[in-house]
């Protein structure tokens, strides 16, 4: 039998151990990519026979990297090369090297529609940090600017009118700590507005959408389904005098459908109507990305040309996406009717936004890397898509089906009918496999858990997985790839029971 290892030779005229230079080829040949994932190796018996030294040897040098996780023993089928993390070709071949980026590198693996930061500018961020308080704004030191830096406001009002077509003034954008404290005060400020219109507010979010949106907002609240179909989200029968609805029509999260002319239509008549009446709360998530042809321009500007509908929409924005998920920045724009409800709501609940960042945010606009930034990214998000894409043709098109997305972060895979399994567990069949392959330190976002618990048991829940491709590297795609097609052919077949 033709065992991985066999390709690895001990220097026995190294003062070393016998054991530690073992230890050493064996994390040798992962880090050059001479053992995969999955390689069986030869046993502690064989392997002090063939190499000609004493089997307590091979097997205090097994028993030590089975202890680090680094191999994985399977009783009755041998030793085996662990489902470890990446560990980059070009790192140093001393043990110490080896262990230091097995260490440093995290266990879990995933799909991640956030930034890719190995390609952020730094080098201009740090420039701008600089520049920005080289001659610090007293106002800032202050904790002054409460709706947010000046020349920030401004810098977002012209980037929405270059790249998303929005037009706005400054008055109307408030600087959030991000799109859940932008949420937090769009709650309080309408139900100050429903207030005013002695209407209590029923809130409405899409099915599916993103879980966390659904935290955001207290449970207490009444709220409903938007359910989702091929022209968007649908406009649902209310009783309720005053609703408010939170969507993402220009790429549904997570089903990436945009919403038709005709949907759209809809909702603005909907927004001009007194009984019952609407609002809108937009969210523009990731619509910087779009790979083929245009964006569509945002709600808020179609609703602008209409006199009733102009003041019942409000845009949130956010810059965890495209520069990175720690910077906490976001903004909200707000119909002018409204600024001062908003304004009072924020003094009520306080000002969250980091203030000492804005003025690096704005100053890294105002000096054209943001755009510069946006350009480079949207290229290289389209050659990762594409990579993913590739990878998905060529390991999972058996078993499952997607459209190319022409827009986005990420990716919706699901499976293809005539593999549908029957469960037994009561459990999402997306939700059961990937606890499993949790083993293989692999997670995945199941698009079942994106539904509220009710609706998994009707016919409108849909099943798969999101498969994020602008964070993570090429060989962790593959990796989770193919760790996902072995589990489908240990266990998938046509209509089988699992």
């Amino acid at each position: 039998m033709k065992y991985a290892i066999a390709s690895l030779r001990f220097s026995l005229e190294d003062d070393e151990p016998y054991y530690k230079q073992l230890i050493e080829q064996i994390q040798q040949g992962i880090v050059s990519g001479e053992l995969s994932v999955g390689d069986k190796l030869p046993s502690s018996r064989f392997l002090a026979s063939s190499l000609g030294v004493s089997r307590s040897t091979t097997s205090r040098a097994y028993d030590q990297l089975i202890a680090e996780g680094i191999l994985t023993s399977e009783e009755k089928r041998g030793v085996f090369v662990a489902a470890l993390p990446m560990i980059s070709h070009r790192a140093s071949k001393s043990p110490d090297t080896v262990l230091s980026v097995m260490n440093d590198v995290p266990q879990k693996r995933a799909f991640d529609s956030g930034a890719d930061m190995s390609v952020f500018p730094t080098k201009e961020w740090a420039a701008s940090m600089r520049r920005s308080w080289l001659t610090p704004d007293l106002t800032v030191l202050e904790g002054g600017y409460t709706t947010g830096y000046p020349d920030l406001k401004t810098a977002i009002v012209d980037y929405l009118y270059r790249v998303r077509g929005l037009e706005c003034s400054a008055e109307q954008i408030i600087v959030t700590a991000g799109s859940r404290d932008s949420l937090l005060l769009l709650q309080h400020t309408i139900t100050l507005l429903g207030d005013s219109e002695n209407s209590p507010v029923k809130w409405w979010f899409e099915e599916p959408t993103y879980p966390p949106i659904r935290q955001v907002i207290h449970s207490s609240i009444k709220a409903g389904a938007l359910f989702i179909d091929e022209d968007g989200p649908c406009l649902p029968d209310s009783e309720h005098a005053s609703n408010v609805a939170i969507v993402t029509p220009n790429r549904q999260y997570p089903l990436g459908v945009s919403i038709s002319a005709a949907r759209r239509q809809q909702w603005l008549q909907a927004l001009q109507n007194e009984s019952p009446s609407w609002w809108l709360v937009e969210d523009d998530y990731d619509n910087e990305f779009v790979y083929q042809g245009r964006s569509n321009v945002p709600f808020m500007q179609t609703a602008s040309v209409h006199e009733q509908a102009r003041d019942r929409v409000f845009f949130v924005g956010s810059f965890s996406k495209v520069l990175f998920r720690g910077l906490r920045l976001g903004f909200i724009v707000a119909p002018m009717k409204h600024i001062e409800t908003v304004y009072k709501s924020q003094r009520v609940l306080g000002s969250s936004a980091s203030l000492p960042i804005q003025p690096a945010v704005a100053d890294f606009m105002l000096q054209g890397h943001f755009d510069r930034h946006i350009n480079r990214m949207r290229r290289h998000y389209r050659l990762k898509r594409d990579v993913l894409l590739a990878l998905l043709e060529c390991h999972l098109a058996t078993w499952f089906e997607w459209k190319r997305p022409r827009g986005g972060m990420h990716v919706l895979i699901e499976l293809k009918s005539e593999f549908l399994p029957i469960m037994q567990t009561g459990m999402a069949w997306d939700q059961l496999i990937a606890q499993e392959i949790k083993r293989d330190d692999v997670q995945l976002s199941t698009l079942s858990s994106h539904y509220v618990c009710q609706q998994k048991e009707t016919n409108r829940c849909r099943f798969g997985f999101l498969l994020g491709f602008s964070g993570p590297k090429e060989e962790e795609m593959t990796y989770i790839v193919k760790v996902l097609r072995n589990w489908l052919l240990a266990h998938l077949v046509e209509n089988k029971t699992y």
